[in-house]
C-alpha cells in the first residue's frame, strides 16, 4: 500500500465521518433536547412569576408605608 492510497482511504473515511455527523445534527430534537427546552421554559415562567410576586410585595409595602404616614399625620 502506497502513501497516496493510504491518504485517499483516510480522506474517504474522514469525509464519511463528517457527513454522518452533519446529518445527525440536522435530525429532529431528541428527548434530551425536548426535556431541556421544557426545563428552560419552566424556569423562565418561574422567574417571571417571582418577579411579579416581588413587584406585588413591593406595592403592598408601599401602601403600608403610605398608610402609616397618613396615620401619623392624622394623630398629630
Amino acid at each position: 500500500m502506497t502513501l497516496a492510497s493510504l491518504i485517499r482511504r483516510a480522506s474517504v473515511v474522514l469525509a464519511a465521518l463528517f457527513l454522518t455527523v452533519a446529518l445527525a445534527a440536522c435530525e429532529e430534537q431528541g428527548p434530551g433536547e425536548q426535556t431541556g427546552e421544557a426545563v428552560d421554559q419552566t424556569m423562565e415562567k418561574a422567574g417571571d412569576m417571582a418577579e411579579e410576586g416581588a413587584q406585588k410585595v413591593e406595592e403592598g409595602a408601599q401602601k403600608v408605608e403610605e398608610a402609616a404616614e397618613d396615620a401619623t399625620k392624622s394623630s398629630n
